[in-house]
């Protein structure tokens, strides 16, 4: 894999030293190209009110109720918004891209967790596993927008599917750490 030297966060990417456990969304947009952070707008407040829910069910996976304890990437580092570019995520191509996957599996180096948000994620974490790019045990969910998570039918309002979304993580996290031996990558 190539080099990569990236110490502080950007609009795709906020790396946390130390932090076991991270998410993976598709793409920055206009929200996250304003603010200068991934998962801005209403994606980052439904983000704020899952980690209260990971935190207190799960807090060895997930650690701090603050997207400040984890790592936030996504699978294309690229701002896509369709007056900036005329669409709204990357092409599935260009997400499997080998020097596109190179800079994902950098990002999420070290980490025994990863939570997946969306199709094109899902696609591109699926990658990495299978070029042996990426060891944590994996989840993958829905993406956190609004309109994503009104697509959950298991529920009437947004806490509801918020936390049939937690539900979801944690039993994936769960049965996938009883098949590998609790959760940890293994040890080469």
């Amino acid at each position: 894999m190539g080099r990569h030297r990236r110490d502080v966060g950007t609009v795709h990417w906020q790396p946390c030293p130390g932090a076991h456990t991270g998410f993976v969304f598709i793409c920055p947009g206009r929200f996250e190209a304003q603010r200068g952070y991934p998962c801005a707008a209403g994606t980052g407040a439904n983000l704020a009110r899952v980690l209260l829910t990971l935190h207190e069910r799960d807090p060895l996976r997930f650690s701090s109720p603050h997207r400040a304890g984890y790592v936030i990437t996504n699978a294309w580092a690229q701002v896509e918004y369709p007056a900036l570019t005329q669409r709204s995520v990357p092409t599935l191509a260009e997400v499997l891209q080998t020097a596109n996957l190179e800079r994902l599996a950098h990002e999420l180096a070290g980490l025994r967790w990863v939570v997946v948000c969306g199709t094109l994620a899902h696609a591109a974490v699926h990658a990495l596993r299978e070029r042996g790019w990426l060891d944590a045990v994996v989840a993958c969910e829905r993406h956190l927008s609004q309109r994503s998570i009104n697509g959950i039918r298991a529920a009437a309002d947004t806490s509801g599917r918020l936390a049939h979304w937690c539900d979801s993580v944690l039993t994936q996290l769960t049965r996938c750490a009883v098949q590998v031996g609790g959760g940890m990558p293994a040890q080469a």
